[in-house]
């Protein structure tokens, strides 16, 4: 594997872990690469800004449940397979899918809204870096 596919397959998978944690932090981080920032781009970034707030709600289901595990095996592939193709679409859904199980054993042990908003902060890391080594 050549340096910069090398390179494109660490950015499926940092784009994965941080999909596991928010389902929409890594799209958010490779549009916000991307100009202009049209419309679809901002409404993407509306949905992950909503989806900070209501990580929040005590009403919100388990990252684990059909739903929320769905949206984010959805997320990481379209993410990886952008990034790195075939291949970093399968590292990146592994990846999101070990980071959910983590995140969630974590928020499990560390409730409140201190933990989640760690939480944020690890997502947005992980995803602006992953999209920074994109290249997109």
């Amino acid at each position: 594997m050549v340096a910069s596919q090398s390179g494109q397959m660490h950015a499926a998978v940092l784009l994965g872990l941080a999909t596991g944690l928010r389902a929409f932090s890594a799209p958010s981080a490779l549009a916000l690469r991307r100009r202009p920032l049209n419309a679809p781009r901002r409404a993407l970034l509306l949905a992950a800004a909503g989806e900070l707030v209501a990580d929040k709600l005590p009403a919100t289901p388990s990252r684990l449940d059909r739903r929320g595990l769905s949206g984010r095996v959805l997320s990481s592939a379209i993410s990886g397979q952008l990034v790195a193709g075939p291949a970093g679409a399968a590292r990146s859904v592994s990846a999101a899918l070990a980071s959910a199980v983590a995140g969630a054993t974590v928020r499990g042990r560390a409730p409140g809204v201190l933990a989640a908003l760690c939480e944020d902060c690890v997502a947005i890391a992980l995803a602006s870096a992953g999209a920074a080594r994109s290249g997109r």
